[in-house]
């Protein structure tokens, strides 16, 4: 969609009760415990009302005696992080997810913290996909992140920045509130500091890319453009064909983000992919990637003491979940001493909510598949189309160049050829030419041969 900034007037978008109502019910619904869940589902009229007059009129704000204080250990890392409570958590997630709505398109495609849909697995696979795509301008990398980037964000920087986007006299103190609730720097608990941490850096990306090596990728929908540069809140990685260069970058970016008050750490590094790129837990080398080392360890470690069979289905699930996007089914089977299923062996296909089938490819015309040999392999009946009701939508690939595409049909005859073909046991796929015959009113008909 396109925006423009500055935006005003987002108020009623955020109180509008489809918002507010959902807002509570995700927060409530992330609560860890079941006891928790059930306590505060009785105040959700009454918690929706309050937070809807109170954002509505401005007013809405999260002071210091609004949150409580967790130290929270992942792995090497130590850190405070301020929870605040429910009734806090549930404003400030409906403000932000309209903010955010509006705010991220702006953002490069190759960031990925906290964005729905662009996880770390995702980044992962983009990264996976680069490399096997252009290998040699994959030879090296950069990686560096910033050195406590949350603590050392700038308070008047911070707010210049969202000024950018967001213009409303009614939201930006609520905003500014959030910016401001620890001293220094963004809390790392509030919902809001995950998108501010995104868009603080966003400048410094868009730099980035006016100078990193690009490829152009062809897809079913088109060229898209994929820059070697990405971000992972403010863990960065850059490829390229020559350590030259790579140090090019390096100090383009170090004086980029220093403009911002921030600097990067000390173990910043290039290298060949060779060697094996740690990032985002997983090991990336040239045509295969693995578990980073420490979560292998964990894994272990948890699945050798633990005794209950449910929390050792648990640990065995969430391995799982990091294990099937790396290349470690041996590894996998030493652990748990079971087989990691290929996803094509299981037979779970997506159902979207309105129960249509969804093919791949392009939609074609009819007339352009004549006499041309393709393979039918499935079909979706009753598909409403701007030229009417009850057409089929056909998948098919062609026999020469292997391309998946599909057309929609409205003719009797395909629709019960189709039909009959379906009752066949299997009647899919089947090898077809099509070819057109021209009828009494010189109409055109195109018929299966």
């Amino acid at each position: 969609m396109q925006i423009s900034y500055p935006l005003d007037n987002l108020i009623p978008e955020i109180v509008c009760e489809e918002n507010m109502y959902d807002s509570f019910d995700y927060v409530i619904g992330h609560l860890e415990y079941e006891e928790q869940r059930e306590k505060y589902k009785p105040l959700r009229m009454s918690y929706v009302e309050k937070l809807t007059a109170e954002i509505g009129s401005g007013i809405f704000r999260i002071y210091r005696e609004d949150v409580r204080d967790i130290h929270v250990k992942d792995g090497p890392k130590e850190r405070d992080v301020q929870a605040p409570t429910v009734y806090k958590r549930v404003g400030i997630h409906a403000i932000m997810v309209v903010v955010e709505r509006y705010t991220y398109p702006s953002l490069i495609k190759n960031t990925a913290a906290s964005i729905k849909g662009r996880g770390m697995h995702w980044m992962h696979h983009i990264v996976e996909d680069d490399i096997k795509n252009v290998p040699l301008l994959c030879k090296y990398y950069w990686q560096s992140d910033i050195e406590h980037y949350y603590d050392n964000i700038s308070h008047t920087l911070m707010k210049q920045e969202l000024r950018k986007y967001v213009c409303d006299e009614v939201l930006l103190p609520m905003l500014d509130n959030f910016v401001d609730l620890l001293p220094n720097g963004l809390s790392k608990g509030l919902r809001s500091s995950q998108c501010y941490a995104n868009l603080f850096l966003s400048p410094v990306d868009h730099v980035m890319l006016k100078h990193v090596y690009s490829y152009v990728l062809q897809t079913d929908d088109g060229e898209e453009v994929r820059f070697l540069y990405y971000r992972y809140c403010d863990d960065v990685v850059i490829f390229s064909n020559s350590k030259k260069h790579l140090w090019k970058l390096r100090y383009l970016y170090v004086s980029e983000i220093a403009k911002l008050g921030l600097r990067i750490k000390p173990n910043e590094a290039v290298r060949p992919i060779s060697e094996g790129l740690d990032y985002l837990g997983f090991v990336q080398f040239e045509d295969y990637s693995l578990i980073r080392k420490r979560i292998k360890q964990n894994a272990a470690r948890k699945l050798h003491k633990v005794k209950s069979r449910k929390r050792r289905q648990e640990i065995i699930g969430s391995f799982l979940g990091m294990a099937c996007h790396a290349d470690c089914k041996n590894l996998y089977h030493k652990l748990t001493g079971k087989y990691m299923k290929k996803f094509s062996e299981m037979g779970v296909t997506y159902t979207p909510a309105d129960g249509k089938k969804r093919f791949p490819g392009k939609v074609v015309r009819l007339s352009s598949l004549q006499n041309k040999e393709i393979e039918i392999h499935d079909f979706e009946k009753d598909v409403t189309t701007s030229q009417g009701d009850g057409r089929y939508l056909i998948s098919f690939r062609e026999k020469k160049t292997g391309v998946w595409a599909k057309f929609f049909t409205a003719s009797e005859e395909m629709k019960q050829i189709l039909d009959k073909v379906s009752d066949i046991e299997d009647g899919f796929p089947f090898e077809t030419v099509i070819v057109s015959d021209v009828m009494d009113d010189n109409k055109i008909k195109y018929i299966f041969t």
